[in-house]
């Protein structure tokens, strides 16, 4: 039996309609699965859990530069505000004025946290019941310095972002308010950029 081309396009449609059903079916669960909205706590069951205290008394989120006691200007830039689940999130530090050089921390002094109705809280945490350590190393940087990140929003690539500890992220990421904030800078100085996943 030969086909008309009418009926060669009708096949494909629903072969088609088919293929997207499948990737959709695919793509169920792929979101973020832990708490929505607006949360009174992070809580975890994880048995050795032990949530990554906030090492800084609070950051600098409503401007984009901090400064330092030692009159140096840094800019902490994010590409986008709302972020959906498995996207990238990319974050720049960057010194802007031309003054002396000065010693930041590693780039491994960060905290990604989450708002809840008790305040922010760090994501992430050891398997091992003990608080994180961080590395001891330190940047000279002059004009133009600093660190690029790339951090790709799901728990193990968030959870891989200090190399001195094995962490975890409890519980999973979920619909909400977020920050990334480096705690770094000289003086103790934090700065940050806050996010929402909306999805």
């Amino acid at each position: 039996m030969e086909l008309s081309r009418r009926d060669l396009l009708a096949t494909m449609g629903t072969a088609g309609a088919l293929g997207v059903a499948g990737c959709l079916d695919f793509a169920a669960g792929e979101g973020p699965q832990g708490p929505d909205g607006e949360i009174d706590d992070l809580r975890c069951d994880e048995s050795g859990f032990h949530r990554l205290d906030q090492r800084f008394t609070e950051a600098t989120t409503s401007y984009v530069s901090a400064y330092t006691a030692d009159e140096a200007r840094f800019e902490l830039a994010a590409q986008g505000t709302e972020k959906t689940y498995g996207s990238d999130f990319r974050v720049v530090l960057r010194r802007l004025d031309q003054g002396a050089d000065v010693e930041i921390a590693s780039r491994e002094h960060v905290a990604i946290q989450r708002r809840t109705t008790s305040g922010w809280r760090d994501v992430r945490g050891t398997t091992d019941g003990n608080e994180a350590t961080y590395p001891e190393e330190t940047k000279t940087v002059g004009s133009g310095g600093g660190y690029t990140w790339s951090i790709t929003l799901r728990e193990t690539d968030v959870a891989d972002t200090l190399s001195t500890a094995d962490l975890t992220v409890c519980p999973d990421l979920g619909v909400g308010d977020y920050r990334f904030v480096y705690w770094g800078l000289p003086d103790e100085v934090a700065i940050g950029r806050q996010f929402e996943l909306i999805g």
